[in-house]
């Protein structure tokens, strides 16, 4: 599964926290350390499979665990309108 970020999104970080501003639909999202951790690694590699891999190989949790959390994640900000799955 590949992600699109938004054209109309704002990242604003600050202090280890990320705020997504979603200009045309006029809301804003803001993720704690750990979901910017995952978002970050969503803008880096686009494809989730990969994210699910690097939070995997850079934690102790479980990978079915870490698979369904990171696709709940991105399955809820695609409902927001903060990115597409392609």
């Amino acid at each position: 599964m590949k992600v699109s970020i938004n054209k109309d999104l704002i990242v604003y970080e600050e202090e280890g926290e990320i705020l997504l501003i979603n200009m045309k639909e006029n809301t804003f999202h803001s993720l704690d350390a750990i979901s910017s951790i995952i978002w970050r690694k969503i803008e880096h590699f686009k494809k989730i499979t990969d994210v699910i891999n690097y939070i995997y190989e850079n934690s102790d949790g479980e990978k079915e665990v870490i698979t369904k959390d990171i696709n709940e994640f991105v399955l809820n900000l695609e409902k927001v309108g903060v990115l597409s799955i392609v």
